[in-house]
């Protein structure tokens, strides 16, 4: 009697205690298991070698431990092109980037799962704090067990044909399981800190000079001022400000300023000391991504579609009720039932059906 081989898993392991805890359970649950750690990053020169990056050594050490396959996957290019120039021109257009959501849908579960589809895998996994459930034939994105790490926000980008080849072995663990298994398995990076999300600390604190040293200025001097027109002071560049921001303005209202808006033809800051004037109820979002089926057509959400359900739009923010309607184009209008604070361009807004995941698109407006 023929025996079938083994399901092959790839794990995306970014060398941290997630990502090793996430393989260390797959290869328990008998699948057949290697790891990928990506190299995304432009060299900074000549005779870089990606061997040497401080995550490739804790990933391939862990995989060692764990006696599996380990490949280093250099995706510069696909990581310029899909994030890169894009938090370029967002920062161009006065928007705030979201370099996650841009590089969880294109990178990490785009280039990196035709990597691993190419290397024999049946499915990626991550160290991520979600959930991945079939619903009506569907694999569908939910919320993870520990809301505290949830990042499905980060998420929403990833269509349905990729969630279908997605593991997630972290989804029902809090953080504390995750280090405590670690720690057992003699992991070096069990107490390591968490990483913030951001794949641009090599170039320093402020990625931005980077950018316009690539791609070319994308910004310009301008002032803060006020919504009567009043100038109170100069800044060099506007994508140094973000709306809702209050801290590094240095400008005098007599009470905390805010920023309400940037003009990128003019350069100019809008601030306002009425908190009320930073928060919308009205958002409108573009480049959007709807999953599963819409339970009242029994179809595919399209134009025309009304969604009753609950949205935030940034991170970690509690989700409040709100009515989207599905645009033409691409886009949506979401009517939220009460103002969110700093709904900021750029950002992403994300919608959900409990702890499932509907869908969400980019802020525009």
């Amino acid at each position: 009697m023929c025996r079938m081989s083994k399901k092959r898993v790839a794990v995306g392991m970014s060398g941290g205690v997630d990502s090793s805890v996430a393989a260390l359970l797959l290869l328990e649950q008998g699948y057949d298991v290697f790891g990928v750690t990506l190299c995304v990053l432009p060299p900074l020169s000549l005779d870089y070698d990606p061997e040497g990056d401080e995550s490739v050594i804790r990933a391939r050490a862990v995989a060692k431990r764990l006696g599996i396959e380990h490949y280093v996957a250099v995706c510069d290019d696909a990581f310029t092109e899909r994030v890169l120039k894009r938090c370029h021109e967002d920062f161009a257009n006065a928007r705030t980037p979201n370099p996650c959501c841009y590089c969880n849908r294109y990178v990490k579960f785009g280039w990196m799962m035709n990597f691993a589809m190419e290397h024999g895998a049946d499915f990626l996994s991550t160290g991520h704090y979600v959930n991945v459930k079939e619903v009506g034939g569907i694999r569908r994105l939910f919320r993870g067990k520990d809301h505290a790490k949830d990042q499905s926000y980060f998420l929403f980008g990833v269509p349905d044909e990729a969630m279908a080849r997605v593991m997630t072995p972290l989804g029902g663990m809090e953080k504390p399981e995750v280090r405590a298994l670690a720690s057992k398995h003699g992991f070096e990076n069990a107490s390591a800190s968490d990483s913030q999300d951001i794949c641009f600390d090599i170039y320093g604190s402020d990625y931005t000079n980077y950018l316009q040293d690539k791609f070319g200025c994308m910004t310009r001097p301008g002032n803060f001022v006020t919504a009567e027109g009043k100038i109170l002071k100069s800044h060099e560049g506007y994508h140094r400000y973000t709306v809702g921001q209050r801290k590094g303005l240095g400008v005098a209202l007599g009470v905390p300023a805010f920023v309400q808006s940037v003009d990128p033809a003019t350069g100019n800051v809008l601030v306002t000391a009425d908190k009320s004037a930073v928060s919308a109820a009205e958002v409108r979002i573009e480049n959007c991504v709807w999953h599963g089926i819409n339970p009242v057509t029994g179809a595919a959400y399209s134009a025309g579609d009304t969604i009753e359900c609950e949205g935030m739009v940034r991170y970690r923010q509690r989700t409040v009720k709100c009515i989207v309607k599905i645009l033409e184009g691409g886009s949506a209008l979401a009517q939220f039932e009460q103002p969110l604070f700093a709904v900021t361009p750029g950002q992403c807004a994300v919608f959900y059906d409990g702890d499932m995941v509907l869908g969400g698109g980019w802020i525009r407006r």
